[in-house]
């Protein structure tokens, strides 16, 4: 089952989307009366100017409700808040979560719009592009720092060893793999542009006594098949609906794992004697640290594509390492 929200964290998730959204409505209406994509243009000027101050806007809104969130939940647990210093939300606002000034975000999407038109595609097209640009960073960039500084308003609080990470549906694959982990303070928040999973603060107590019900396997069950087949694939899917192990399914397709040969779909993913190398045996030394397979480990979507029937499929899934 996944973790039942509480009234505190409703409201709070209801009033962070409302800053997201508005700041996305107005970086829309702003890049709708662009007429050049231009960098050098009056009206690429104006639209940076604009865009900065509605996502500096949101951020400093969204990192305003961090205290304010991390007391009613303290407060909800029966705990008293009592920071150690007070957040400054102003702070939050002005740059992009990188370190880089936010009109080069505006300016990367002037530029998505301009190479659009420069390789022949149509003006109104070329135009929805730089848009789709433009709006991933504007929710990004107001969504992590209202992370950002909920994170350090749960630093300040003595009461607090941590933070649980909480995915709301629809979600990719990715993010439902880290659905209910717990980090410490020192964890960076793992995320993708336009990621919308949160953190709800852990009291020391919960930490050492209370594991999280929000777990990867409950959120994939209480999605229905065809959203499980959006978030992961319909081959991956299958392979988890019959029992696959939805981290290693997941992890088989991590950046440069994947490949093709003889039309079929292999991973490099724990094929290593660190792994689950040993198990597939024909271990070489093949680059690289650790001494690797020379068995070809197929994707869990190409066992589902291959197996003659569901108890082939659960043996391959077996032998291969998705079902521990």
């Amino acid at each position: 089952m996944t973790a039942p929200k509480t009234e505190v964290d409703t409201r709070f998730y209801t009033a962070q989307q409302r800053i997201v959204r508005t700041a996305a409505n107005e970086a829309q209406t702003a890049w709708r009366r662009l007429d050049s994509p231009a960098a050098d243009s009056a009206a690429a000027t104006a639209l940076r100017l604009q865009v900065v101050a509605t996502i500096e806007e949101a951020q400093a809104e969204a990192a305003a409700l961090a205290p304010l969130y991390i007391a009613a939940t303290l407060a909800a647990l029966g705990a008293v808040s009592n920071p150690v210093g007070a957040l400054v939300s102003a702070m939050f606002a002005g740059l992009a979560t990188n370190g880089m000034p936010l009109s080069a975000l505006v300016d990367f999407a002037l530029r998505r719009y301009r190479l659009a038109l420069l390789a022949g595609v149509p003006p109104s097209e070329a135009h929805a592009l730089g848009l789709a640009k433009l709006l991933t960073y504007v929710t990004t960039e107001a969504a992590d720092a209202g992370r950002l500084a909920r994170h350090t308003a749960a630093i300040l609080e003595p009461e607090l060893a941590g933070y649980e990470r909480v995915v709301t549906l629809p979600a990719c694959g990715r993010c439902i793999l880290l659905a209910g982990r717990l980090y410490s303070f020192s964890t960076g928040f793992e995320r993708h542009p336009t990621c919308d999973c949160d953190m709800k603060p852990v009291t020391h107590d919960q930490w050492h006594n209370d594991r999280p019900s929000n777990t990867p396997r409950g959120l994939f069950e209480s999605m229905t098949p065809a959203q499980q087949n959006k978030a992961f694939g319909p081959g991956d899917a299958e392979a988890i609906r019959a029992g696959a192990d939805i981290s290693r399914t997941v992890n088989a397709r991590r950046k440069n794992a994947v490949y093709v040969a003889g039309g079929h779909e292999y991973t490099l993913d724990a094929t290593t004697v660190r792994g689950h190398g040993r198990q597939l045996g024909e271990l070489g030394k093949q680059g690289g640290r650790y001494s690797r397979s020379r068995v070809p480990r197929p994707t869990a979507a190409q066992l589902v594509n291959t197996a003659r029937d569901r108890d082939e499929l659960i043996r391959q899934l077996g032998r291969f390492g998705y079902v521990r």
